[in-house]
């Protein structure tokens, strides 16, 4: 099932089942390697951070998981150029307003997708010809807009952490 409008699309379902558990399995393995960042969006009054792992930045492959991970998910998203991919790891506890800022992820004229890796109350929020649509996360479920619209993550209070997996891709 999917859902697409001119500024987003939502793919449920979006990775065969077997592929999806064992991407699940990795990222939530006690020896999955997160590096602390101190704000989501670059306003620490907003937010205590968040854990990320990159797969792929600057033009590098920053992670041994690339290849077997993320290579089919960009296949599968049809990319012709990547950007950054990093997964995220989302402590509820971290969110002080339940909100993150309103930002987008770079200002070059891309696409962002976000695949869910857990189901939770929580998810993100995008700001389309100003209202505010919300797309609750829930695992294995990819979330497609550009980059250029604005975006925030909401607080999850029925879960601990959000995982999710975040692309920028042209």
């Amino acid at each position: 099932m999917s859902f697409k409008s001119k500024k987003h699309m939502v793919i449920k379902n979006f990775m065969e089942f077997n592929v999806f558990k064992s991407l699940q399995k990795l990222i939530n393995n006690n020896d999955f390697n997160w590096h602390y960042h101190e704000s989501m969006t670059g306003d620490s009054k907003l937010d205590l951070g968040f854990f990320t792992h990159s797969f792929y930045d600057k033009h590098n492959i920053n992670s041994d998981y690339y290849y077997n991970y993320i290579k089919p998910i960009l296949k599968k998203l049809g990319i012709s150029a990547i950007v950054q991919a990093r997964a995220n790891m989302i402590p509820s506890v971290f969110f002080k307003n339940k909100k993150s800022g309103w930002h987008t992820d770079n200002s070059l004229l891309t696409k962002t997708a976000i695949f869910y890796l857990n189901d939770c109350d929580g998810g993100t929020e995008l700001k389309i010809n100003k209202k505010n649509v919300f797309i609750k996360a829930e695992a294995n479920k990819m979330l497609i807009f550009d980059s250029s619209v604005l975006h925030r993550g909401t607080e999850s209070k029925d879960v601990n952490i959000r995982y999710i997996i975040n692309f920028n891709y042209f």
